[in-house]
């Protein structure tokens, strides 16, 4: 857990995830450092969902490196069995928190798998599990501040 010096209480508290996602500089940055960015983006947002998801099983999310490095040796098929299962834990995570929103594997179906045959579905289903880890990281945040009171 990644922890920040607070210097008014001069202690040491939980540092706050992230909740400014957005799909727009994922594709944009993508773009503009040959996918480099996705591998920065992705491997962060991992580790977040694995503080803000149910803990099922005690399993961890695969890194996103190992997923992207399989999947080139498998046409794709280990990135879409990894955002599949992102997809699964969001969805979970989300009911967990009694957060109302759409997103899960009606999603992940809809949008990233069918949706890429228009190719606009993967941007909605980018720009949506963006804003549910954005809800699920605030939800985190406001959680871990209502402890420290």
């Amino acid at each position: 857990m990644a922890y920040r010096y607070d210097d008014e209480e001069r202690s040491y508290t939980p540092a706050k995830l992230k909740t400014d996602r957005s799909m727009w500089k994922l594709m944009i940055l993508s773009v503009l450092t040959l996918g480099i960015y996705t591998v920065l983006f992705f491997i962060p947002f991992s580790f977040d969902l694995d503080k803000v998801a149910p803990k099922r099983d005690g399993s961890k999310t695969m890194n996103y490196l190992l997923a992207f490095i399989l999947s080139l040796f498998t046409f794709s098929i280990v990135m879409t069995v990894w955002h599949y299962q992102i997809a699964v834990r969001v969805e979970e995570a989300l009911q967990q928190c009694g957060i109302d929103y759409d997103f899960g594997t009606g999603t992940f179906w809809g949008w990233f798998f069918w949706g890429s045959f228009i190719l606009v579905g993967p941007f909605v289903y980018f720009h949506k599990l963006c804003k549910a880890m954005n809800l699920l990281c605030a939800h985190y945040n406001e959680q871990n501040a209502a402890k420290k009171r």
